[in-house]
């Protein structure tokens, strides 16, 4: 097996994935990248996922084994890693958790592109890694100013002194969620909670990607589901995440305002192919593909081997 030192998997920019996601995403619209169903699993505090996964030339998965405390946010243990099959080829083996952070923090950066590429004001609700990809990512759109909320001011300002030599856009910390979002154009949330944080009365911009989690959290209020437009990145995998499964509790899961196209729930795929023009209020919802785990193992195995299947 080849193994790919982590040092060289991060120095992977985040305009290396912002174009790799949009690539795993259009290839996922268009069928050559596919996914086999997630085997995921919770047992009290642990939580295991195997994300499999095909993209031309290779098959793969993510594995990830977590002991964590979402009522704190804070993370006991935590393995992940992702294991490529370059063909006939030998199998590769890499660290899962930059990749995992900047893909996501790419995704979210891209629904901002698909739906809202007017922004310039962005607001970022969580200073995690993921948060921290978020800002990486969303800068190459050439923001003018991020502004961030989380609870506690140690978190804030370690953000922004890890963060805003990176980027060009200025970094405004803020003490409350309200002021935070009050007057942007666009959301990123990426906080992993018990209960609901952002309720239909705080939506005053037109776009939020919302960083899903597991089952266990939920970061949008029920109506969040019903009155803006749902794009979700997988619905499968949406209907195992925290809001849905509320809303399926409550026998109100075809209340959902999915967007449409040709008769079907649409997904980030078509956003990424051009066939989804939406208005109004839209969220779309990302819960992780492992096509974009394989795309961007694809991207790093090549450089390191110098090959290209």
């Amino acid at each position: 097996m080849i193994r790919i030192p982590d040092d060289f998997v991060r120095q992977f920019s985040p305009a290396d994935f912002l174009s790799n996601c949009h690539e795993a995403f259009a290839g996922y619209g268009n069928g050559t990248h596919r996914m086999e169903p997630r085997e995921e699993e919770v047992r009290g505090s642990r939580y295991t996922l195997k994300m499999p996964a095909s993209i031309p030339g290779y098959t793969g998965y993510k594995f990830i084994d977590e002991i964590s405390d979402v009522s704190t946010g804070r993370l006991g243990s935590k393995t992940a890693v992702i294991r490529l099959k370059p063909g006939s080829s030998e199998e590769v083996e890499m660290s899962a958790e930059y990749i995992t952070s900047m893909r996501t923090g790419a995704a979210g950066a891209l629904g901002v592109r698909y739906f809202a590429p007017y922004a310039r004001d962005i607001s970022i609700l969580g200073t995690g890694n993921v948060a921290k990809a978020l800002a990486l990512c969303v800068n190459e759109l050439d923001v003018r100013r991020i502004n961030v909320y989380s609870r506690t001011s140690e978190k804030r300002e370690k953000f922004k002194s890890e963060v805003q030599d990176l980027v060009g856009a200025e970094i405004i910390l803020h003490d409350s969620q309200k002021s935070c979002i009050k007057t942007c154009d666009a959301i990123l949330a990426a906080v992993p909670t018990l209960e609901p944080i952002l309720s239909y009365d705080d939506f005053g911009c037109s776009y939020i990607s919302c960083m899903g989690g597991d089952s266990r959290t939920a970061q949008l209020s029920e109506e969040m589901l019903f009155r803006p437009t749902i794009v979700p990145d997988n619905e499968a995998q949406c209907w195992r995440s925290g809001e849905f499964r509320r809303a399926i509790e409550k026998g109100r899961e075809g209340d959902i305002n999915f967007a449409m196209i040709g008769g079907r729930t649409a997904n980030i795929g078509d956003a990424a192919n051009g066939r989804l023009k939406l208005d109004g209020k839209v969220i779309a919802y990302f819960t992780g593909l492992a096509v974009q785990d394989m795309s961007a193992a694809k991207m790093i195995y090549e450089r390191f081997t110098g090959s290209s299947l």
